[in-house]
């Protein structure tokens, strides 16, 4: 095999592949490579991740006889994990590997695994997995692969194959979570063998690492693999929201009814609900994706007038294997010390709540015994010191049992699709906002986007502003172009729904199982006077 860096210089992996150089297995190792790197770029930015990861901006040297290695341009620089607007220009993205939930304005670590994915594939196909290329334009790429039933894998060997499509499935709940998972998934199938303080990735090693008696060669290791030697320290901003609590909510009637009787209520006749025993619930929401379930989390929180944090699972994550269980102790001490200084409480907002209590039943969850037993000791007790958790996940199929017991989780929350006047009144909050035409029919608008979520018709609303500002600069004098009807119907139109009829089913049976399994009282924890 003849080399193909130059004077000992890293080319691009455009370059290396349009050369053929490059075998399945370093094709594999390179992309593994590039694990470690992005995992390490998720630590710092707590969540984050490159967003950027295509062809030109991975580098690549091969010698022959040797490894391949790799570098990747920007590592330095991660950005913010993101559900929302981004800072940074999206154009400058190479729009043949972004997830598809990054069209929307939703960057995290599972969108660094699907450009690991797409990357993987067009390594070895020479190809892309889905029907585009670099002319196809970047508004038809996520409805490609949206419509796509299955990436295009020729030539991919047995087992590999699953690698990459579970790398590339379209929801993030069905990707990896973020690297560290995938480049598991990619040592299986190279057959490495993995050292019990690879700390970048935690193994489900049973056996538990004592940090005390690491040897000098451990701690190199450690280094090689660009973990931090530091001890891992929460970062977390407990303040009071402020805001319009409810009233800036759409819809969500049945919701709102259960929280004010379940918690704003008691906590606003704190003095009364002692006298009857009863104290607000721990809650956990449910749903899917973009349905409002952390928004109105995030509401509670102003409509109380309470301390909250809102936490993230990149908030408690550690390169120390268990280092995570000394982050959510410190985190409940910081919410039970703040709870004291305002003599209210303290509400603790937990997002992707599966991501930190999951089953530990589960294949591949054994390493997470240690957490979510802290989890359990923690939400034992913790209202009484006026900590309060609400929790929202997409996948209550994946959390621990033990974790929404009676005593430690009291309300588990279906959060469904926006119906019609949840969606009239989303539309009407949304273009109360901007400039718009008197008169537009949001009773029309709502029906046309049954199925669509909250999160959606955010989207369109705001996409619909963006053309209008467009058309308004286009003016030399700079005239303000109102958001109209007809702009609107042209945004709901070109859009599909981010979540599919399959998907809603799911979440559907998913709903009714676990109501047709909780129809008999939910196990307590404790015993029974």
């Amino acid at each position: 095999m003849n080399m193909i860096n130059v004077d000992d210089k890293f080319v691009t992996l455009r370059e290396v592949v349009s050369k053929k150089v490059l075998s399945v297995r370093d094709s594999v190792y390179a992309v593994f490579l590039l694990t470690i790197i992005v995992k390490k770029m998720q630590y710092e930015s707590r969540g984050g991740g490159h967003f950027n990861i295509n062809p030109d901006t991975v580098l690549v040297m091969k010698e022959e006889n040797e490894e391949v290695k790799v570098k990747l341009l920007g590592e330095d620089k991660p950005h913010q994990e993101c559900s929302g607007k981004p800072d940074f220009d999206t154009k400058e993205l190479n729009q043949c590997f972004r997830a598809p939930e990054t069209f929307l304005g939703r960057f995290s670590p599972a969108s660094d695994v699907f450009s690991l994915g797409m990357l993987l594939a067009f390594m070895i196909q020479g190809c892309y997995p889905f029907p585009f290329n670099e002319t196809t334009e970047a508004g038809k790429i996520r409805e490609i692969i949206r419509n796509t039933k299955s990436p295009i894998l020729d030539g991919i060997p047995p087992g590999l194959d699953c690698i990459i499509r579970k790398a590339l499935s379209k929801t993030t709940f069905e990707r990896y979570k973020e690297t560290g998972e995938l480049g598991l998934a990619l040592m299986d199938y190279l057959g490495m063998e993995k050292n019990k303080n690879f700390c970048c990735f935690s193994d489900d090693n049973k056996k538990r690492i004592n940090e005390a008696k690491q040897t000098e060669t451990e701690n190199k290791y450690m280094l090689e693999t660009n973990c931090s030697p530091q001890e891992p320290q929460l970062s977390v901003d407990l303040s009071v929201r402020t805001g319009d609590g409810f009233k800036a909510v759409a819809g969500m009637e049945d919701i709102k009814k259960i929280l004010r009787r379940d918690f704003v209520e008691i906590i606003s006749h704190r003095e009364l609900a002692k006298k009857f025993g009863i104290m607000p619930s721990n809650m956990l929401f449910y749903g899917a994706p973009g349905t409002g379930k952390t928004y109105i989390s995030q509401k509670l929180a102003e409509e109380c007038g309470l301390a909250c944090c809102y936490v993230r699972p990149s908030d408690l994550g550690s390169v120390w294997l268990h280092g995570s269980q000394g982050l959510i102790k410190e985190l409940f001490a910081k919410a039970e010390d703040k709870a004291k200084q305002n003599e209210r409480g303290c509400i603790l907002l937990i997002d992707e709540f599966d991501a930190l209590c999951g089953a530990r039943e589960a294949k591949g969850n054994e390493f997470q015994a240690d957490e979510v037993a802290e989890w359990l000791t923690q939400l034992n007790d913790c209202v009484e010191k006026n900590v309060f958790v609400i929790g929202t996940t997409n996948c209550l199929e994946r959390i621990d049992k033990a974790v929404i017991r009676h005593g430690r989780i009291d309300q588990v929350v279906y959060v469904s699709l926006p119906d019609f006047e949840c969606r009239k009144q989303l539309f009407e909050i949304e273009l109360n906002k901007r400039p718009h035409d008197e008169g537009i029919d949001v009773d029309e608008l709502a029906r046309i986007t049954e199925g669509f979520t909250s999160s959606d018709i955010s989207y369109m609303v705001k996409e619909t502003a963006r053309n209008a500002f467009e058309k308004s600069i286009r003016n030399e004098t700079e005239i303000v172009v109102n958001i109209s009807e007809e702009m609107l119907r042209k945004v709901v139109k070109e859009t599909r729904p981010s979540v599919t009829q399959d998907e809603i089913r799911k979440y559907e049976k998913m709903r009714d199982d676990y109501e047709r399994r909780n129809k008999k009282e939910r196990p307590r924890i404790g015993f029974l006077a």
